[in-house]
């Protein structure tokens, strides 16, 4: 199955091999939340993949956390100082990376937004999936599994992230339409992280014994959400995730997700390093790219290509 539009990736590679070549190799600055995160290791790939293309050096850092805001306006200062040509940041906090971003902007530093964007208008393109969409499918998908009435959670991620508000959104906008007789009966904003998830569904378990579904923003959630589900004796619970990682190959396999809502990760990745290239050498940039969402399941997972959706196992940063 083709994903990604091949007239949309053709655009962004002819716009970068048109553009005027920079007196030395391209170094561009990434930063990003936490490359702990399956969702981060596949968004780099992309850009590493697009950058070994195209002959441009990386500068990478890592926040180490969503709630590590302070650290990632530290590495941002840090790129500025460096000078580098251009700057890819997927942000821990829109708010709290404005400043710092514009600073970069100031100083003559283009900057690309990536899938939680620097909530500024002064980026000079952006690239995400249709994160609003991702909660659609995934309210449709889940709504449909437990037969259109009872009680769901939401583990819904961070605040303060464009992602996970917009397919929260998504999720509970559609799920109001064609659900309404399932009702929303807890919402977390924790951190994307396994274990927080656990730990939260575990409450949830013992708060809400008629529970029948688990709404996860992402793939590394529902899996803390299924470990306690299934210590708990509650695998008649279905769980609906977003993102396409190994582990959720692996879940939908065996039965223990419902479905999972992705978007096109590495093909962002590279889709981001060819405008923050085409940025830095005053090439054609893209203000907005936008890759569509796609719901696998069960019976489509084997069919699905990954080679625009998800790093390979075996890549580490």
């Amino acid at each position: 199955m083709k994903l990604f539009r091949a007239a949309s990736l053709a655009a962004l590679l002819l716009s970068t091999a048109i553009a005027p070549a920079l007196a030395a190799e391209p170094v561009i600055g990434v930063s990003v939340p936490n490359l702990g995160s399956s969702f981060w290791i596949s968004v780099l790939y992309g850009v590493d993949t697009a950058a070994k293309a195209d002959k441009v050096k990386l500068v990478t850092l890592s926040a180490g956390g969503d709630a590590n805001s302070s650290q990632q306006i530290s590495q941002i200062q840090d790129l500025i100082q460096r000078k580098v040509d251009a700057i890819i940041v997927g942000a821990t906090n829109g708010d709290a990376v404005k400043a710092i971003v514009e600073r970069a902007v100031a100083a003559g530093i283009p900057v690309i937004g990536i899938s939680s964007p620097p909530n500024t208008d002064k980026l000079a393109a952006m690239v995400s999936a249709d994160h609003y969409d991702m909660g659609k499918l995934q309210a449709e998908c889940l709504a449909k599994a437990i037969g259109g009435k009872g009680e769901v959670a939401m583990m819904a991620g961070p605040s303060g992230q464009a992602w996970s508000d917009l397919r929260a959104q998504g999720f509970k906008d559609t799920l109001a339409k064609v659900a309404p007789n399932v009702k929303i009966v807890a919402e977390s904003r924790l951190a994307d992280n396994r274990n927080a998830a656990l730990t939260t569904a575990d409450d949830w378990i013992q708060r809400f014994p008629d529970l029948s579904g688990v709404y996860s923003a992402t793939d590394d959630m529902a899996a803390g959400v299924v470990s306690a589900l299934k210590s708990a004796g509650k695998s008649s619970v279905k769980v609906s995730a977003s993102n396409l990682s190994p582990t959720a190959q692996q879940m939908l396999k065996d039965g223990d997700l419902a479905c999972t809502s992705i978007q096109q990760i590495v093909a962002q990745g590279r889709a981001a390093l060819d405008q923050a290239v085409a940025a830095a050498t005053k090439g054609k940039v893209e203000a907005k790219v936008v890759t569509p969402a796609v719901l696998v399941t069960p019976e489509n997972v084997g069919s699905i290509d990954l080679s625009l959706v998800v790093a390979p196992a075996d890549y580490r940063p």
